[in-house]
């Protein structure tokens, strides 16, 4: 153990050890995706921008991810910590640049489970059959059912990983039986009312008017959340390899996903009618395609997703800043663990009351709409900022090892650095289309970072900064998991 690591004191409670396996690890990298609740919120989104050219970016996209998740899996078979990327980068390049993206993650998760607490509210009452823009019926589905999901969170990993499966189970079910129906509907039979599929579909530019950049943020944007099992390396079965191994599936088994709903769903309807329902468009889809009693089945499938994937942002991003606390780069109360329930409970309280809370304000601000369109794009630039960083931390770690053989000149060399340099792409284009008030927000956020940073190394004199850099010496597995 380093001398500038944060030791554990012998007694200290731990997260829980061995919780959860491969499965619920590759259960919850699908639930921080989130299918039904993401293409709900972004298919109009999507359309509009891509001119119902979905199907390459999301593909390219998926592709580019891939490259990201096996750096996500190389970097953990060498340090198995809960805040992943942050420690990666803060032993492959430097605590300081570590921080940085410690604190752009946190940033970035926050975003994420404000977009989840956000659409709460809407996915229930659609699936009560009320008004989704009743902004009191919203507020008071947020406060319920965000309170039920923190707590679960705080209750312990075992409970909240039975849940995801439960959800999962109905969940993916629900979608692949209108997934097939869509594709029959507009693929095959053209039913009344649907769109006949053109080649422009599958061209960079949609039908003629799509922006290929600002499409390809908003498919970022939408896959982000993959990464949800990786914070729970700690908690979970062969952490040095299954945490990995459950991003990349994560990531194949949703980019498969997304391509086809996104394709199948976009042509159920008219763009005019499809933009009115914004949204919530997998309802108006359930609607096209089975009056009533599609709506209110789909509209089940994106509330439970909405469950799902909140809870595992909620998780996650608790869990980052545990790391993050018990390096003393954040007041160390935010790393303390429940002795009874093994979970960073203070964090996760804290997180999820603040989000309930905003989100509630948000409800009465502004429309779920217009807000959904702001914290996408901008979500959207932050996951790929650190998703390329991850990438370009992975090639640089084993750097020692590329030229030995052929497979690692591609798996440890070409794949990160062409994940990286797509996200990297992609952070400059959706930086481009960005208003002036969203680029000043990203400024702010990267301002406070610094000055969190000189804090955490200042007055909390963090020993994580004294931290020495460290290269790769073999490609094989090692266990270092938390502190160790």
């Amino acid at each position: 153990m380093s001398a500038s690591t944060e030791t554990v004191q012998p007694g200290t409670p731990t997260l829980e050890k061995d919780a959860i396996g491969l499965g619920r690890s590759t259960i919850f990298a699908m639930a921080g995706a989130a299918p039904g609740q993401t293409v709900a919120i972004t298919l109009a989104l999507l359309v509009a921008s891509s001119a119902y050219g979905t199907i390459l970016p999301v593909i390219i996209t998926t592709a580019g991810l891939l490259c990201i998740a096996l750096s996500f899996h190389r970097l953990n078979m060498w340090r198995q910590n809960a805040g992943a990327t942050y420690e990666w980068v803060s032993r492959a390049f430097n605590p300081y640049v570590g921080f940085l993206v410690g604190w752009l993650m946190l940033v970035a998760f926050t975003l994420f489970v404000l977009i989840d607490v956000i659409t709460i509210g809407p996915s229930v009452l659609a699936f009560l059959g009320l008004s989704p823009t009743s902004k009191f019926g919203g507020a008071i589905a947020i406060v319920l059912i965000g309170s039920f999901l923190t707590l679960t969170a705080v209750r312990g990993i075992r409970l909240s990983a039975r849940l995801q499966v439960a959800v999962a189970l109905l969940e993916y079910t629900i979608i692949t039986v209108f997934v097939v129906w869509a594709f029959i509907a507009v693929f095959i039979v053209h039913s009344a009312g649907t769109l006949h599929p053109v080649v422009g579909w599958l061209t960079f530019h949609g039908t003629g008017a799509g922006v290929f950049g600002a499409t390809m943020i908003i498919a970022v944007a939408s896959l982000a959340g993959w990464d949800g099992g990786i914070y729970l390396n700690e908690e979970t079965q062969a952490p040095e390899k299954n945490p990995g191994k459950g991003a990349v599936l994560g990531v194949a088994l949703t980019g498969l996903l997304f391509v086809v709903m996104y394709a199948t769903f976009q042509g159920v309807g008219s763009g005019a009618q499809l933009q009115a329902h914004s949204a919530n468009a997998l309802a108006w889809v359930g609607q096209r395609l089975a009056g009533t009693a599609g709506d209110r089945i789909l509209s089940f499938a994106v509330m439970i997703s909405v469950l799902a994937t909140t809870q595992v942002a909620i998780i996650g991003t608790a869990r980052v800043a545990y790391s993050m606390a018990r390096d003393r780069v954040l007041p160390r109360r935010l790393g303390v663990i429940s002795e009874r329930y093994r979970t960073p409970a203070l964090a996760t309280l804290l997180l999820g009351g603040t989000m309930i809370v905003l989100g509630v304000i948000d409800v009465f601000a502004t429309s779920v709409a217009s807000a959904m369109a702001v914290i996408i794009n901008s979500s959207g630039v932050l996951y790929s900022i650190f998703y390329a960083v991850t990438g370009l931390a992975a090639a640089w770690y084993y750097r020692r090892l590329i030229r030995q053989s052929v497979k690692n000149a591609i798996m440890l060399g070409l794949l990160p650095l062409a994940g990286a340099g797509l996200l990297i792409w992609v952070t400059v284009k959706g930086t481009q289309a960005l208003t002036h008030a969203e680029r000043y927000s990203l400024l702010g956020v990267g301002v406070a970072g610094v000055i969190m940073m000189i804090v955490a190394a200042r007055l909390y004199r963090a020993p994580i900064f004294k931290a020495e850099v460290e290269t790769a010496q073999e490609a094989a597995p090692t266990i270092h998991v938390g502190t160790d």
